[in-house]
């Protein structure tokens, strides 16, 4: 047997059914963009390295890539960025200059002149004004949305793309049209490129239970209370496990059929297993799971004490189980995308040869989502994977292999009993729990329990028969996308669409029963709100800047950003939850509680940096070894401000160096660096925004 590190990659896919059932139209383009950027793009980047890695994909992305392929898809935003702006109406002009910012703003609007242009011609707040907007911004707004959701592959190979990057603006239809056609032939290709590759032997393809749902949950609800004791459950009586089957099936006959028969793996949605889940797995032929090492630590006695535990394959009731490094696995989704590739690079070998050196022949899981990281990372990843890849295979102490091979290659350990729980926080609070969560497992019940009779049993009964639509619909109101952004641990510009969505899902199941849709599903479970940019601050004040938790009262008028808050992914679990601000006349002050937290991730050498873009990206860095705060620009060194850091970290940035409107919208991200090497980033995804008023806080205070 090899006494080589095996290295298990898994890159998991997901989107979930963003297609109103009621109308037919899709109401969110995710699955496109990212079929732009991400899906052929890791395709890509695997066969040009001959690498060996794991692809999971949740049968509802397959679907949707199958509808945009064969044109039945209509896409509510892309029939926006393909009508010419002349033709569009005052509602959609409005819509367009709201929502075709939803990039990464740091590496995508700032870096491109024009697209910034546009950005500082929509101005802040909620709902930006149209007004401004001609029709040649409009058009260049539709181009450099489409811009920035292509990905390395596609930009070296298109050359309309590489020509309208090069002119930057004052496009033509014809040339948007290009570029239309260009993306959807991007698109149109994955599936068949996954079936290549697979074909090949380049790659694995594993899947998720159709419609990515909480498997533990469907089973038993109140498994919920098992890793959460004393949570708080729905007022109903939640028990479906022969839901959670037709799930798991329905998923492994989704693949088979879109991507070619064959034994499959599956990594249930969001590493989400219990024993009854995983039994299910087992007796509906999956060929394995996998999940969190938090769970593995739940499920050993005396938990994870001896770390080499996790490097090996087990198997719960003849069940094989992979689980994931947790550290390895958040170092590329959260982490590395602040460093130099090929210092990530060698600090995940490093840490790789150190678990081979501990575990000769064992194996380790690097398995996170494959969509969302990289819009963080130079060239969408590309230079990372690449030569991450071509070193793993370069190196004759580590082997990269599939998940199956690897078992295939193992000798699985027993494991007597195995915990519950998902990979974020080994527990189920993230989809129940929370009053609005709860409301939602409520009436997925009541509707459940007046639409659904025998249907489920007659569909587990006749597995060679179509799944009838009704049936369908009850699976895709069960993912668990519509609860992740139930509740306040997650927010999303489009919180009212996924609410809207789930509601409809549970509507059609009634419009197919040629039955009124209840009052009770046209109430919003999560109230319309704007995101909360934060406490604004009361009133200008100044405090003095000594590192100490002084007068009561100092502090007293101070706004609050919440950090915590935000992103499709699950933060570090070291992280920043707020930041206090304020000003008067002369500064804007920053103030931190989190000073350990800040040493711990900087050190000595290290510093802190707060980046504030509004008409120009600033860089404020605090750095602990010179006690010296310094204000910069592109790496033109603009100034230097005030900073203490004791008790807490006190900063003041002279607001002449800032340059600030008063009432100009500024977004905020907080990063701390040590050796040019990011190690913590709050928010995890996107900024934080706040307004800064200027002398007009404490007029408008006045007046009221």
């Amino acid at each position: 047997m090899s006494k080589s590190l095996k290295v298990c990659i898994l890159w998991h896919m997901h989107q979930p059914d963003y297609r109103d059932p009621v109308s037919g139209q899709t109401l969110l383009p995710w699955t496109w963009l990212h079929g732009v950027k991400d899906y052929g793009e890791m395709l890509e980047t695997i066969r040009e390295a001959e690498a060996h890695v794991t692809v999971n994909l949740v049968p509802t992305l397959l679907e949707q890539l199958e509808r945009y392929a064969n044109g039945s898809d209509r896409d509510r935003w892309l029939e926006l960025a393909t009508q010419d702006p002349a033709q569009l109406s005052e509602g959609e002009r409005k819509f367009i200059v709201e929502q075709f910012f939803s990039v990464n703003e740091e590496t995508q609007v700032l870096p491109n002149r024009r697209y910034h242009q546009l950005y500082l011609l929509r101005g802040g707040g909620a709902h930006p004004s149209a007004e401004n907007f001609s029709e040649q911004d409009l058009r260049d707004l539709q181009v450099w949305f489409l811009l920035a959701w292509t990905g390395s592959h596609l930009r070296r190979k298109a050359e309309i793309i590489g020509e309208l990057f090069q002119q930057g603006e004052n496009f033509s239809e014809e040339q948007k049209q290009k570029l239309l056609a260009c993306c959807h032939s991007e698109v149109a290709r994955i599936i068949q490129l996954h079936r290549e590759l697979e074909e090949q032997e380049l790659i694995e393809i594993s899947v998720t239970p159709y419609a990515h749902p909480i498997l533990p949950l469907l089973c038993d609800l109140r498994m919920a209370q098992n890793p959460t004791p004393g949570l708080p459950l729905p007022g109903v009586d939640f028990r479906h496990p022969e839901d959670a089957r037709l799930q798991v099936r329905e998923g492994l006959q989704t693949a088979n059929r879109i991507l070619g028969s064959r034994l499959r793996g599956m990594w249930p949605a969001e590493g989400s297993l219990s024993e009854e889940a995983a039994n299910l797995l087992r007796e509906e032929g999956a060929l394995w799971a996998a999940t969190d090492e938090d769970i593995l630590a739940r499920s050993l006695e005396g938990g994870l004490q001896d770390r080499t535990k996790l490097y090996q394959v087990y198997h719960y009731n003849h069940l094989p189980i992979l689980f994931r490094d947790r550290e390895l696995s958040d170092r590329i989704g959260f982490l590395y995308a602040g460093w130099n590739a090929q210092e990530a690079i060698k600090d995940l070998l490093d840490r790789l040869h150190n678990i081979a050196r501990s575990k000769p022949g064992g194996t380790v899981a690097i398995i996170l989502d494959g969509e969302n990281c990289w819009e963080r990372y130079e060239d969408n990843g590309y230079p990372f994977l690449r030569d991450f890849y071509q070193a793993l295979q370069q190196d004759k102490r580590l082997e990269m292999c599939t998940i199956k091979k690897a078992i295939a290659t193992s000798r699985p350990h027993p494991l007597p009993c195995l915990a519950a729980g998902s990979w974020i926080r080994s527990d189920f609070t993230t989809w129940i729990g929370h009053p609005e969560e709860n409301r939602a497992w409520e009436l997925l019940q009541k509707t459940r329990a007046e639409i659904i009779g025998d249907e489920i049993e007659q569909a587990l009964q006749h597995p060679e028969e179509q799944l009838p639509e009704l049936v369908r619909e009850l699976l895709r109101a069960e993912g668990s996308d519509w609860f992740w952004w139930f509740g306040d641990e997650h927010v999303t510009a489009q919180a009212d669409i996924f609410d809207r969505l789930f509601r409809l899902h549970l509507e059609a199941l009634y419009h197919l029963q040629g039955l009124a849709v209840p009052a009770r599903l046209h109430q919003w479970i999560k109230t319309p709100t704007t995101i909360i940019e934060g406490l604004e601050p009361s009133a200008c004040f100044t405090p003095q800047i000594d590192g100490r938790i002084g007068d009561y009262f100092e502090w007293l008028a101070a706004g609050r950003i919440n950090l915590a808050a935000g992103g499709a992914m699950y933060a570090s679990r070291e992280s920043l939850q707020e930041i206090i601000y304020g000003y008067d006349q002369e500064h804007l002050y920053f103030r931190l509680d989190q000073t350990e937290l800040l040493h711990h991730l900087c050190g000595d050498d290290g510093y802190f940096e707060l980046r504030i873009s509004g008409q120009q990206m600033r860089h404020i860095c605090y750095h602990f070894k010179e006690q010296a705060l310094t204000i910069t620009e592109a790496d033109r060194i603009l100034g230097t401000g005030k900073a203490a850091c004791l008790q807490i970290l006190e900063l003041a940035v002279p607001l002449r160096l800032l340059k600030l409107q008063s009432g100009e919208t500024l977004s905020l991200s907080c990063h701390a660096v040590q050796g040019e090497r990011e190690n913590g980033r709050w928010p995890t995804e996107g900024s934080a925004s706040f307004c800064y008023y200027g002398s007009l806080l404490d007029e408008e205070n006045w007046s009221v």
